[in-house]
């Protein structure tokens, strides 16, 4: 049997489980991936590659890159793949890209489409407290995450699910079925459309959307937020003029009042909200490492009485 080739085409670390395991698979060849341009990070301001890339360097495959996808049209054409797959890539790729390969141009998504289109699926998933969530093969078109589907795996959510924790998870699912999801397509094309009657889509995260705002918000949503945005860009409260990180944290049955802030006998830190109690268990203070709660405390000469 001839190899089936696939382009691989992502960025995020969401791929690479994906990835390790086609490129292992007897089945697939992969001539080359593309991935994003290497971007500079830390004070220093070094060049830093997608995680792609590091996977397909300890792969030996060969690694593409262009500021736009259409740079690399004519170098696609002529290595006429049966498959483009698309995982977690943060470009929009045009039509005149998806339409090269012989079979199909197909996007893995992690959620249970038509539900949570859009970057931040996962969040999106914490922060509404759903039970299940998923991942989708898609064929790609124009529109995003709108394509037809191949398949999906329904998964549930656990209480204790953060937005790694379930990234790892689904990031893991997809690169145990992708094999199979390829080469089952070959032989059988059925599809099934999205019902758009069904469909959401997710809200931008931006830097600031960890901000907590305890006399708006309830503890079951800040909670929720907390694991949501463990990964980026993390959850915070004011304290001391300062940001003072939330990394996890747990809801209580003690009431008190909305922004004030209480330290038990057992030194643990109680803060109110519009509707219920959060305890913070792990915190980090500005330019230093996570801590416990209780560690933090021990170090504080003044402890703020109300957070708002």
């Amino acid at each position: 049997m001839e190899k089936i080739s696939v382009i691989f085409i992502g960025t995020g670390e969401f791929g690479v489980h994906t990835l390790n395991e086609l490129s292992k698979n007897g089945n697939f060849n992969i001539p080359f991936i593309i991935t994003g341009l290497d971007k500079p990070a830390g004070r220093k301001m070094h060049l830093h590659f997608s995680p792609i890339k590091e996977a397909s360097i300890k792969n030996k495959i060969i690694v593409q890159q262009a500021s736009h996808i259409v740079e690399l049209k004519q170098t696609i054409i002529q290595e006429k793949p049966d498959y483009l797959l698309v995982v977690a890539y943060g470009e929009i790729i045009p039509k005149e890209i998806l339409e090269i390969p012989k079979i199909a141009s197909i996007n893995i998504h992690p959620s249970l489409l038509p539900k949570y289109r859009g970057a931040s699926p996962i969040q999106e998933t914490i922060l509404n407290g759903e039970k299940y969530t998923g991942i989708s093969w898609i064929i790609m078109n124009r529109k995003m995450d709108s394509g037809d589907i191949i398949s999906q795996i329904k998964v549930d959510v656990q209480s204790k699910d953060t937005s790694e924790t379930l990234s790892d998870l689904l990031s893991k699912l997809a690169s145990i079925h992708t094999p199979g999801v390829l080469m089952n397509f070959i032989q059988n094309r059925e599809t099934e459309k999205q019902d758009e009657s069904q469909s959401s889509y997710c809200k931008k995260i931006n830097k600031n959307a960890g901000q907590i705002n305890v006399s708006e918000e309830n503890a079951t949503s800040i909670i929720r937020k907390i694991k949501a945005y463990s990964a980026w860009p993390t959850c915070y409260i004011p304290w001391n003029n300062k940001r003072l990180k939330i990394i996890r944290a747990t809801e209580v049955e003690q009431k008190i009042n909305t922004g004030e802030v209480v330290i038990t006998e057992n030194k643990e830190l109680l803060i109110g909200t519009r509707n219920g109690t959060i305890k913070p268990t792990i915190v980090q203070p500005e330019s230093k490492l996570p801590m416990e709660t209780k560690k933090f405390l021990l170090g504080q000469k003044q402890i703020p009485k109300i957070i708002l």
